[in-house]
């Protein structure tokens, strides 16, 4: 299964890019085949192609993410990993609603 299209995703990979990869400790790999960002090597985010997962969200986040996005947990293959939630966007101006909690999960694991 292919998560993420560079074709499709660059846009928005640029975006989210401009806006983390100054913070401290950040470095981008690949997983999943997608771009993924680790704080200090733990993952907080990574792409998909229409949209971010984030890996640290508290119960509430999700719930009012819900109601502005459509919103998943992310599956590896036939594994639903519920923590990591899948954040679609319909246009990359979407991203600056999502920062916060990405840097939340940032903070998140940075503290773990």
């Amino acid at each position: 299964m292919e998560y993420y299209s560079e074709d499709k995703g660059r846009e928005l990979r640029e975006a989210f890019e401009e806006r983390t990869l100054h913070w401290p400790m950040v470095t981008v790999r690949r997983m999943y085949g997608c771009p993924a960002y680790l704080a200090d090597g733990k993952l907080f985010a990574f792409l998909v192609t229409d949209g971010v997962v984030i890996t640290q969200m508290r119960k509430r986040d999700r719930e009012i993410t819900a109601s502005a996005f459509t919103t998943a947990p992310f599956k590896a293959g036939e594994r639903e990993i519920a923590r990591w939630v899948i954040i679609t966007l319909e246009d990359v101006k979407q991203l600056n609603r999502l920062m916060k909690l990405v840097k939340n999960s940032y903070e998140t694991v940075l503290q773990n």
